[in-house]
Order: structure tokens, then C-alpha cells, then sequence
């Protein structure tokens, strides 16, 4: 199923704050995210100094809803406003 586009969060499970995304294609969108925060790049400097401060260990990368492409920035912005993710902040 994760070879589906849909939303995403990454969770970080000790403090319970995520960051929401979409996608065409999950999985890859899970590698490319976790490939960054690995190398210290991630766009998003607070889920960057998250995972720097709490371990890998400490997030879930998980589906929220699958949908088709042409409806991922509206489940997207629906669920932004529904969760407020910290880490989507710039």
C-alpha cells in the first residue's frame, strides 16, 4: 500500500509533535526524508534538531490517508490544519 500516493506524517513518539507531508509515491518520499535527517539536511530545521536530539529511534514514518494524485495538496492542507505540525514550520 505504501507504493501509493497519499499524506504521511513523521511522528516523533517522545514528544508527540510531527511534521505532514504528500506524496505520489510514500515509500520513496519516506527514504528521501530519512536520507536527509540522516545527513543533517533536512529542509526543516526543527525536525532536523529533533532527530539530532532524539535518535532515529525516536520517529514513525506512517501513512495518514491514501488518496489519488490530483486530491494530495488538498488532504494535505486539510490535514495541516487539522494537526498544526510543528515541524512543517519554516
Amino acid at each position: 500500500m505504501l507504493n501509493q500516493s497519499g499524506i504521511y506524517e513523521i511522528l516523533n513518539t517522545v514528544n508527540g509533535k510531527r511534521y505532514i507531508g504528500s506524496a505520489v509515491y510514500i515509500v520513496g518520499r519516506f527514504a528521501r526524508h530519512r536520507m536527509h535527517l540522516r545527513r543533517g539536511t533536512h529542509h526543516s530545521v526543527h525536525l532536523q534538531r529533533a532527530w539530532n536530539k532524539h535518535g532515529e529511534e525516536a520517529f514513525e514514518f506512517r501513512p495518514i490517508l491514501f488518496c489519488t494524485k490530483d486530491m494530495l495538496l488538498y488532504y494535505e492542507q486539510l490535514a495541516i490544519d487539522a494537526f498544526k505540525p510543528l515541524y512543517n514550520i519554516l
